[in-house]
């Protein structure tokens, strides 16, 4: 049987991402990323893999990197809020306060009462509390 053969079920990649999402908020980020690589292999169609690691390179401090991860999720799912959210995010923290605003006030528009609209909400007053950088 040859790697691309392997079929994984999608609870067992539920629970390898959110073991990767453990790693990483605990700060043990190779770990996190082999992962996070391992679950996009297995579900290279999927943007949620790649979001995590935009998360995980933002992490680090390198919102390049995170963003092209985040461009990328958003290439296969240019709808998916999760992506969105999170590639505002990075743009704050780049200090593009008006591309990330625009993003964040239309991610609240679409869907009020979302999880990433209230997401979206909590960064736009991070932002207002700290001057116009998520961090």
């Amino acid at each position: 049987m040859r790697f691309n053969e392997v079929r994984i079920a999608d609870e067992t990649l539920r629970v390898m991402l959110e073991a990767g999402a453990l790693l990483r908020d605990a700060g043990r980020l190779e770990e996190a990323e082999k992962i996070l690589r391992g679950v996009h292999e297995f579900a290279p169609t999927s943007d949620v893999p790649l979001v995590g690691l935009g998360k995980l390179e933002l992490q680090r401090g390198r919102c390049v990197e995170a963003l092209a991860f985040y461009d990328e999720a958003l290439r296969l799912h240019p709808e998916s809020a999760y992506a969105r959210v999170h590639r505002a995010e990075a743009l704050l923290v780049q200090g593009k306060r008006e591309e990330a605003e625009t993003e964040l006030r239309e991610l609240i528009e679409q869907d009020p009462t979302s999880p990433h609209a209230r997401t979206a909400q909590a960064l736009l007053d991070a932002a207002d509390l700290i001057g116009g950088t998520a961090r």
